[in-house]
């Protein structure tokens, strides 16, 4: 079953890392624009739009923004997380060094697939090289950039701004999930992002949808496990204003329409 929220083409202004001509540095004029990268360039509605204001925030204080990743579908993810797993299991051995390959490795932790905000197409990767505020000092570009994005809706993934950290560079859009956060913690989280827009990979059943639903729209469940049981079926008597019993035959009939009902609720 596919996702029920759409993913739609962020706003032609704001570019890439990467240059038309290869590499990920040069003049902003020679960069892509991030929607022209296909896949790679799309995100929730929300999320576009404040993806658009985080880049005006930014240009607004003199930087230079430039996303170098947005949205993964599970096979870029899949691929990614192969990278890391042979990193790991190699010792986490130094880019740079012997016993690095950076055809195989990738030192740098990646999600499982469908436990990403980046597939949900609600998280970003900033080139932080490129910012460069003006009258900013090196050490504190960061600082700058996490002013502007908290004041859009965007949450860095590290707990203080360390230039040198790993994921510096990654930052969320909650919104209407935040609440989901605050209960069942960040990779729980990201599965509901995951599935509601239908790269989830393993996670895409009418059950795992449904719960999906609920959980954003407040509902303490517990983890997402695509088995509807009392818990989903009283919360959609508690957030639906139905009986047991039309909960109990929502979910045998597995009743789509369910879903935009669902989504129609604020996120909580």
């Amino acid at each position: 079953m596919s996702g029920i929220v759409s993913l739609v083409p962020v706003d032609p202004r704001i570019l890439s890392s990467y240059a038309r001509t290869g590499g990920t540095s040069g003049p902003r004029d020679a960069l892509t624009p991030l929607t022209k990268l296909g896949k790679a360039g799309i995100a929730t509605p929300a999320a576009a739009a404040a993806l658009l204001a985080l880049h005006e925030a930014v240009t607004a204080r003199g930087g230079d923004f430039r996303v170098t990743e947005l949205h993964r579908d599970v096979g870029v993810q899949q691929a990614a997380r192969t990278k890391y797993d042979t990193w790991a299991k190699a010792g986490k051995p130094k880019p740079g060094t012997a016993a690095f390959n950076a055809a195989t490795m990738k030192a740098a932790f990646v999600a499982l697939p469908g436990r990403s905000m980046h597939n949900g197409g609600r998280a970003i990767d900033i080139h932080l090289g490129a910012l460069k505020f003006p009258g900013v000092p090196a050490d504190k570009q960061l600082d700058v950039l996490w002013e502007c994005a908290k004041s859009t809706g965007w949450a860095p993934i590290i707990k203080s701004a360390d230039e040198g950290a790993s994921e510096a560079w990654h930052f969320d859009f909650w919104g209407d999930l935040a609440g989901v956060l605050k209960r069942l913690g960040y990779e729980e989280a990201a599965k509901v992002g995951a599935i509601l827009v239908g790269h989830s990979g393993d996670c895409q059943s009418y059950g795992h949808i449904l719960q999906a639903c609920l959980q954003r729209a407040g509902a303490d469940i517990g983890k997402v496990d695509g088995m509807p049981g009392p818990k989903t079926k009283q919360a959609l008597v508690s957030l639906l204003g139905v009986t047991l019993a039309a909960a109990d035959a929502l979910v045998a009939a597995k009743d789509v329409s369910v879903f935009p009902r669902l989504l129609a609720l604020p996120g909580a």
